[in-house]
């Protein structure tokens, strides 16, 4: 979700009108457990995409591996590349275990 369409769905939920949202990773759609992940870290990113607490802790757990040094939003262009690519790496993952669950559950006489 970028930064504007967050923005206006933020505006959305305080008239309460709250469109369906779902986990990017699992398709988790319960409204009370989705947040927001900053997919280059907070201090860095506008790449917004929606989480559910658990897929977010996961994601966010691999991106604290690196030190605050590396996350820092005034980081070398090294530093920040590094942190991107661990980044998406990490909800790659995530997602790749969904599609290998979603196969394996199509699949006959496994």
């Amino acid at each position: 979700m970028e930064k504007e369409s967050y923005a206006n769905y933020i505006k959305r939920n305080k008239k309460g009108k709250k469109p369906p949202i779902a986990c990017a990773v699992c398709g988790e759609d319960d409204a009370n457990i989705i947040e927001m992940h900053h997919v280059e870290g907070r201090n860095n990113s506008e790449w917004i995409k929606p989480l559910c607490k658990n897929c977010h802790a996961k994601i966010t757990a691999e991106q604290n591996k690196l030190s605050p040094k590396v996350r820092y939003s005034k980081a070398s262009l090294q530093n920040k590349r590094a942190f991107n690519i661990i980044s998406i790496g990490a909800l790659l993952r995530e997602l790749g275990q969904q599609l290998i669950n979603v196969g394996m559950g199509m699949t006959e006489n496994v």
